[in-house]
């Protein structure tokens, strides 16, 4: 049993449905903009999505998706 002080599990970042991959700038491929409005990230403000696979000429490619706060709030 969990002791009522103990903080609930973190919701789960795979969860959030992310835009398609080849409709992104270069800056939201690379996390350095929100993939969802695609305004600039800064720090404190970022919300790390967790890496995802995909699909690319052939192979499987790791990518580090981020977000803005308001952003990872309405798409959770």
């Amino acid at each position: 049993m969990r002791h009522p002080s103990t903080p609930g599990a973190p919701p789960d970042r795979r969860l959030v449905t992310l835009p398609p991959v080849m409709g992104l700038s270069s800056q939201q491929q690379r996390g350095v903009h929100c993939i969802f409005c695609g305004t600039a990230l800064h720090t404190g403000a970022v919300r790390d999505l967790g890496p995802r696979l995909l699909k690319a000429h052939g192979s499987v490619i790791r990518w580090f998706p981020r977000s803005c706060r308001p952003c990872w709030e309405a798409h959770r």
